[in-house]
């Protein structure tokens, strides 16, 4: 089978690449992206013999359309705002696609697609990360467990073993940290400010104690839906440290992140953009560890429960890539191999929660080294 990986010589994308390259089930793996050279080196990284390189503008719909038509399933791993335009390529050519999360506000945009994704017969798997993706599948899994369901927290936490800055796209970063999180309460999303919900979350080791704030989190537009089983509250925290915060509001007050155009000389851009562009590239070969931890409270057989999930990953040795590169690109390669030999039969635009069977996955996630732990606690009777 022939993967189309867009965006697949970027930080997590070429993760996705080399799983792709190093599964026998697989005979080409495409990288689309602009930029040729670094898709050359990331191509001879991975194994070379079955990757072949275009040049892909992931920006234009015919462009992405023309790419599509040869591919037996594909993975997009370009940055979450060209998602909508991934979106409607796959569902007019009749791929089967999978994505890295729309932080949720894309999200939201890519579902109005649904009855044209369902109509075409094509399988839209959104957010096949780590969180998006794993988390919202562990959600589910839990809450499957119960009749009833009060609560589903989401922590992830990250530590970095040695100095750096960014490990993920700087644009993702802006949106998460300036628009500020969504969480779902009593049967309600409410906005609020960014770094809001400080608390410290112990994560395993080595990741340990870290302080973590709400996240703006694609899998909070479907999962009150998908779980249901009247569900109170849904959220998803992060880890961050104080430098995150000071700098993002330092950007904000010399008006950085504003997003309408300013005129220079000739020339007119925002901020924003101007700002992206002087971003440096994420660092993926950070020495770090990363965590996740899913919890869901409910009721099962008249008594409160709780299950939690959890799972750690280090810098991953052989590849040579921060912890959550490898969490984020491997579950990309699954799904869009699950994708190529139709494992996933309903079509539409589907969360992760809903389209993927989960013990497949889990198994699938083993194989790579990544684990998960689960754990019940049984605490109240209820009379």
């Amino acid at each position: 089978m022939r993967i189309l990986v867009l965006g697949g010589a970027g930080a997590m994308g070429m993760v996705t690449v080399r799983d792709l390259a190093e599964s026998n089930q697989v005979s080409e793996v495409i990288i689309g992206d602009m930029n040729l050279e670094k898709a050359r080196k990331i191509a001879e990284w991975a194994g070379g013999e079955k990757i072949t390189v275009r040049k892909i503008d992931i920006s234009s719909l015919e462009d992405l359309k023309q790419n599509m038509r040869d591919a037996d399933a594909v993975a997009n791993a370009a940055p979450y705002h060209l998602n909508l335009t991934v979106t409607k390529a796959a569902i007019e050519t009749g791929k089967n696609l999978t994505d890295l999360g729309g932080v949720y506000y894309m999200t939201l945009k890519q579902l109005e697609l649904d009855n044209e994704a369902e109509k075409a017969g094509v399988s839209i798997v959104l957010g096949c990360g780590l969180a998006p993706g794993i988390a919202d599948v562990l959600a589910k899994f839990g809450a499957d467990k119960m009749e009833k369901v009060d609560e589903v927290h989401i922590w992830y936490g990250d530590r970095s073993l040695e100095p750096a800055k960014y490990k993920w796209s700087f644009r993702t970063v802006l949106e998460e940290y300036t628009r500020g999180p969504v969480i779902y309460e009593d049967g309600k999303y409410k906005s609020l400010p960014p770094f809001s919900g400080k608390s410290i979350v112990k994560f395993p080791s080595p990741v340990g104690e870290r302080p973590c704030c709400y996240a703006l989190y694609s899998g909070l537009a479907t999962l009150p839906k998908t779980i249901g089983k009247g569900v109170r509250k849904i959220d998803c925290s992060m880890s961050y440290n104080s430098e995150d915060e000071i700098r993002i509001k330092i950007l904000e007050e010399m008006g950085l992140t504003r997003t309408k155009p300013v005129k220079i000389g000739e020339f007119e851009i925002s901020p924003r953009e101007f700002l992206l562009k002087c971003a440096p590239p994420p660092d993926v070969r950070v020495r770090d560890a990363s965590s996740l931890i899913v919890e869901v409270k409910g009721e099962k057989n008249g008594k409160r429960v709780k299950y939690t999930y959890s799972l750690v990953q280090h810098f991953h040795e052989t590849y040579k890539v921060s912890a959550i590169a490898f969490l984020t690109g491997v579950p990309l390669s699954i799904v869009s191999q699950m994708l190529a030999k139709n494992q996933i039969i309903k079509t539409g635009v589907l969360p992760p929660e809903i389209a993927i069977a989960p013990k497949p996955f889990f198994e699938e996630l083993a194989k790579r080294g990544i684990k998960i732990n689960e754990t019940m606690e049984r605490t109240v009777q209820i009379s």
